[in-house]
């Protein structure tokens, strides 16, 4: 019989900068018990992703190969939209919005912009900048094609934050040794892990930091050098270069305001 169970169990706390875990990792396990189980593939999402996306492929590939697939909803795996992220401003957003009105010229408007807290309200004083440009650009003050590049910040589910890959690859190997030694209860299960983009990225680092434990890596376009955007990923981007290094970007709230998203 084909079993998918949903486990939660405890994990790491951030040693490294001394936090506390305030939730348990959670894991999807799917495996035919009539089969000999001979290796676990554990699929890893990328970026904007998480376990509900793989029900497809976990099915799959348990009705037909002698395999266990684990799913694992890794530290801050909710830092987009798609994934119950939420928008939110910090000092940096507002200091960029009142730089970006100067160098415009729109001084004439009634926005205190040191005193915006929440994104609601961030969110209507855009609403107003973004017809202002529009009357601009009827008036031929501003070239047609011109657009107003902000940012804003994706606040993660769970209070959890971003710290490239530590965090969510320690709780991957967690979820591994779970499953090899409590569920499954054998410990010579062969592991493949596979992941595209961040997922792929997260499956070397596991590799890295359990080579004993990993034993294939199928990478699909991890980043994984300097050249390809890994910069988006390392940290400090907005305040570097917040367009350049944005993590994500946005461009359909607003017809004349793009925004440059970070987690």
């Amino acid at each position: 019989m084909l079993i998918n169970q949903t486990y939660f169990i405890d994990s790491c706390d951030d040693v490294e900068l001394n936090i506390k875990r305030e939730s348990k990792l959670e894991f999807k396990l799917t495996y035919d018990d009539s089969k000999e189980i001979e290796a676990i593939v554990c699929v890893i999402n990328g970026i904007g992703g998480d376990i509900k996306d793989d029900l497809y492929i976990s099915d799959y590939c348990a009705r037909n190969y002698n395999v266990a697939v684990l799913n694992v909803n890794y530290h801050c795996i909710g830092n987009r939209p798609q994934t119950g992220a939420e928008f939110y401003i910090d000092d940096i957003d507002k200091m960029i919005l009142k730089v970006s009105l100067d160098a415009l010229g729109i001084n004439n408007l009634p926005i205190d912009v040191q005193a915006l807290k929440t994104y609601d309200e961030f969110y209507c004083v855009i609403d107003v900048i973004n017809k202002f440009i529009e009357r601009l650009k009827k008036t031929q003050e501003l070239d047609e094609n011109y657009l107003l590049y902000l940012s804003l910040g994706f606040k993660p589910t769970k209070n959890e934050y971003q710290n490239y890959g530590i965090m969510q690859t320690i709780d991957v190997l967690n979820a591994l040794l779970y499953t090899k030694t409590k569920i499954l209860k054998n410990n010579n299960l062969k592991v493949i892990l596979t992941g595209s983009s961040h997922g792929g990225y997260l499956a070397n680092l596991c590799a890295k930091l359990a080579p004993w434990l990993v034993d294939v890596v199928i990478d699909n376009s991890s980043h994984v050098t300097l050249d390809n955007n890994l910069w988006r990923f390392v940290g400090f981007g907005k305040e570097v270069d917040y367009i350049k290094y944005c993590s994500a970007g946005i461009t359909h709230i607003f017809k004349n305001v793009k925004f440059a998203a970070f987690d």
